[in-house]
């Protein structure tokens, strides 16, 4: 866990956003002792892909399936 002070937030805001981005939590010092924590949220998992891997296909999948269509009589 990083420690930062009030005085690095508000002067190296950057540099301890770069911290949380990391996914590091930071306490944050006030006159020398702890005095809060900023937690990074949790990243958000993508629906897109979630599957992956679970579904097979048979190597023929796009082939005609050699159907007559009643509007193609």
């Amino acid at each position: 866990m990083k420690t930062a002070t009030i005085r690095d937030l508000r002067n190296e805001f950057a540099r301890v956003s770069k911290w949380l981005e990391q996914g590091e939590t930071v306490q944050i010092i006030k006159r020398g002792k702890p005095f809060a924590r900023v937690v990074p949220e949790p990243k958000s998992k993508s629906f897109l892909g979630c599957m992956k891997g679970t579904a097979k296909m048979s190597a023929d999948f796009d082939e005609p399936l050699n159907l007559e269509w009643e509007a193609m009589k």
